[in-house]
């Protein structure tokens, strides 16, 4: 694909750290760590965004997402897109960072575990841009459609870090060192 792709993560899909999962309710579930933003106003466009980049951003924090990773044909652009990005929820932590600004996280590591092995681990600046050009440009492309961002949405901001499968019995974490850690298992069959 030549660009990001945005999916929806419905509030029903959203768990508080230290969540079990039941295995039997996703498709092969995979996890991805990464970072993501709660807004602290609405976004009317882009230029605005950029405008107000201290003030947007209410708080940071690390979250698990949950995929379901699973593709049923050999086009798997099309798939991605038409599932909603593969987006099966996020698990988010039980505190919350305030965030002075958004170039903080581009120094930020953030480590994926299972079972207490580390699985990977990256900076946010690993994205082009880090998480606040990543939020331009979902800004920028959802007013293509006439959707903007609004105060207190929770915004995924992408990861170069692979999807990982978990499997029944697996214990899952995503550290940071300034902005707190998110924990899960997933449930013995």
């Amino acid at each position: 694909m030549d660009r990001a792709l945005f999916g929806h993560v419905w509030d029903s899909e959203l768990h508080e750290s230290g969540v079990a999962l039941d295995p039997n309710t996703y498709a092969n579930l995979a996890i991805e760590g990464e970072f993501a933003v709660r807004l602290a106003a609405d976004i009317p466009d882009r230029q605005w965004l950029e405008a107000h980049k201290l003030e947007v951003l209410a708080t940071m924090f690390p979250v698990i997402e949950l995929h379901n990773y699973i593709f049923r044909s050999s086009n798997s652009a099309l798939e991605l897109i038409a599932n909603n990005g593969i987006h099966a929820g996020a698990i988010l932590p039980s505190q919350y960072c305030s965030l002075t600004g958004p170039d903080l996280l581009l120094s930020e590591t953030i480590s994926v575990y299972k079972n207490g092995e580390k699985l990977g681990e990256t900076e946010g600046g690993s994205v082009p841009g880090g998480a606040f050009a990543n939020l331009c440009r979902l800004a920028e492309h959802l007013s293509l459609y006439g959707i903007h961002l609004r105060r207190g949405q929770i915004i995924l901001t992408g990861t170069p870090l692979p999807l990982y499968p978990v499997q029944a019995g697996d214990r899952i974490e995503v550290r940071t060192p300034s902005f707190g850690d998110v924990k899960a298992t997933v449930l013995s069959e």
